[in-house]
């Protein structure tokens, strides 16, 4: 028999055993292993601007089933040029109350009260933000004062009445590597941080912070960044239990998915530099391609890519883009059981009937097909031209999406490469998971594809444009555009190519006599992370003087694959029936509003 020294041992080591196996099961370290989720989520507050108590109830709810603690709401107050608006009842000199009587602030800290969930309220907001550079302090330094003044305000009004629910402030503004690129402009943010910090220190009112920036890939290393916010870190009153929350940047289309762990790699360095710091990442539920939501199982794999490199993990936004208060409860019924079981539903669902395309122009093809019978677990479409994914249709948002819902039909442009003479079109449906169907009926289509004409007439020939290209993407000499030199790669960044940024582009070519033109080609490039786009339209116009210009067609813009996310090129032709007699044409193109344009070659043709 054991005697009572033994006893106590052994009952120590049990019990030790014990606290180790709960802390184990119920830790989220151990979550993060094999199946992620996400603790929480960001809410804008203009999809709530019509809930009343019983939805903010609901859609807490839906939180909590999915074990999440911590949600971030935004749009709190903020500026549009000369307006300044806020969703609460301000005392503050120039803000105007929106979204009627309804106060989703204190709905929302009322029933995460309740509820046990944790809030970060943002602040203030400026949207010239979007516009100013990291080199404009002054302009900095008097938000961070507005964002204090609207600080002050928040926590007299809410904290006392919901001081469990109201746990931490949301800094407004969303750094990133573009904007902010070295430490001077570093240096600007940590000084404008620090107002905000030491107002809410001096007043009482230091509650956790939470940073959420984002990255782009095509404008720094993931080393170059993490270094720039190890000096922000160093220069900082940040503190223990501060948060530095990562936007994955997969969702904007910034960075590809397989390049997430490197970026949360080099960023936990930079975290671990400032004791206390918690490092979260912000994962991405939505396709900036179309503004859709983005299925489960993307959504997994993003989890279990930044898992483990951080603290812990929310997205934006379950609210928006997968909640049943605003889009098909399939979404939360997959992402329920992943919770509970730690795999998403894997069935694969029925596949559509009766593909068929219809030839409408030259090169043109309309397709359409019809829904499976079992209709139950269908989230969307996959159409695909020769395996290629070209078009996506999704379940839609109630608050932001298309309110056409399910496409079951699509137009197809494709560019005609002068080996390819036919394609195949096949369609699949796909649930909320993510997981895919067999294909419909395959057809198969002929093509006429466009091949350059013989004589090239352009080459080293002078032109004007108008606008004159951004001075970053410029053409000094006006040779870029007819010399024959091709960019290497797919890039802005190649100095072949010349760039202009919103505005439409008139681009004239002098050939010095008058020719027999009957051959127009354009090389663009499509660069969607940088926002290089094709254009809307663009067309052609002839001259004998360089006064007169007659309309001869339009480019044909092809349609843009969506599983197409890198750099590609695009070489588009307007060819004509016949000859016609010019010495100067005109390239009018209409760029996609915020996007660039790039283009190295302009060539004017004929046999």
């Amino acid at each position: 028999m054991l005697n009572r020294k033994a006893m106590i041992k052994l009952g120590s080591i049990v019990f030790i055993i014990g606290i180790f196996i709960f802390i184990y099961f119920n830790s989220p370290i151990k979550s993060y292993k094999n199946s992620p989720i996400a603790d929480g989520t960001f809410i804008q507050l203009d999809l709530a601007q019509n809930w009343d108590d019983s939805k903010w109830k609901s859609e807490l709810q839906y939180l909590k089933q999915n074990k999440m603690h911590f949600l971030i709401i935004t749009g709190v107050s903020f500026s549009s040029g000369s307006e300044t608006k806020s969703v609460y009842n301000s005392t503050i000199p120039g803000f105007t109350k929106i979204y009627g009587q309804t106060d989703p602030i204190e709905l929302c800290l009322k029933n995460a009260e309740e509820l046990g969930i944790k809030v970060f309220v943002d602040t203030y907001f400026n949207s010239d933000w979007w516009q100013k550079s990291g080199d404009d302090p002054e302009w900095l330094y008097g938000q961070m004062q507005k964002i204090n003044q609207v600080s002050d305000e928040l926590y007299v009004k809410y904290h006392s009445k919901y001081p469990k629910a109201f746990y931490g402030w949301y800094f407004p503004y969303e750094v990133d590597n573009a904007k902010f690129a070295n430490t001077n402009q570093f240096a600007v943010l940590s000084n404008a941080l620090n107002i905000n910090l030491r107002h809410l220190k001096d007043k009482n009112e230091r509650l956790p912070i939470l940073l959420s920036p984002f990255m782009n890939s095509s404008c720094s290393t993931p080393k170059e960044y993490a270094d720039n916010w190890s000096y922000l870190f160093a220069h900082t009153d940040l503190t223990k239990g501060d948060i530095f929350c990562v936007q994955d940047s997969v969702g904007s289309g910034r960075i590809s998915i397989d390049e997430s762990n490197s970026w949360f790699t080099a960023l936990k360095k930079a975290v671990d530099t400032k004791p206390g710091l918690s490092f979260w990442a912000n994962v991405e539920t939505f396709d900036y391609v179309n503004n859709s939501t983005a299925p489960l199982n993307r959504f997994i794999k993003q989890l279990k890519l930044v898992s483990p490199c951080v603290d812990n993990i929310v997205c934006f936004s379950y609210s928006h883009y997968y909640s049943p208060n605003n889009i098909n409860n399939g979404f939360q019924n997959a992402y329920y059981k992943y919770v509970k079981n730690g795999v998403l539903p894997s069935n694969k669902p029925d596949k559509p009937q009766n593909l068929t395309v219809e030839t409408i122009n030259k090169n043109e093809f309309a397709l359409s097909w019809i829904e499976p019978k079992n209709t139950k677990n269908i989230c969307g479409y996959n159409v695909y031209r020769n395996g290629t994914l070209i078009f996506s249709t999704i379940s839609q948002r109630k608050y932001g999406g298309d309110l056409k819902g399910l496409y079951m039909s699509y137009t197809d442009r494709p560019l005609l490469e002068s080996s390819i003479t036919s394609y195949s079109y096949e369609v699949k449906s796909f649930d909320f998971s993510g997981n895919l169907s067999d294909a419909s009926n395959s057809i198969k289509v002929s093509t006429n594809p466009d091949k350059p004409l013989a004589k090239l007439l352009s080459t080293n020939c002078t032109y004007t444009t108008f606008p004159a290209p951004d001075y970053t993407y410029g053409d000094t000499n006006s040779k870029k555009l007819t010399d024959g030199i091709y960019s290497s790669i797919n890039s802005n960044k190649d100095k072949s190519f010349v760039g202009w940024y919103n505005d439409p582009i008139d681009i004239t070519i002098d050939l010095g006599k008058i020719t027999d033109t009957q051959q127009f080609a354009v090389n663009y490039l499509r660069e969607p992370i940088p926002w290089v786009q094709l254009p809307s339209k663009a067309s052609i116009a002839v001259s004998s003087d360089g006064i007169n210009f007659q309309p001869v067609g339009l480019l044909r813009i092809p349609t843009i694959p969506f599983s197409e996310r890198s750099g590609s090129k695009y070489k588009i032709y307007l060819t004509l029936d016949k000859t016609i007699p010019a010495r100067f044409i005109r390239l009018s193109s209409f760029t996609t509003p915020f996007t660039y344009t790039f283009i190295d070659e302009f060539e004017v043709r004929s046999n």
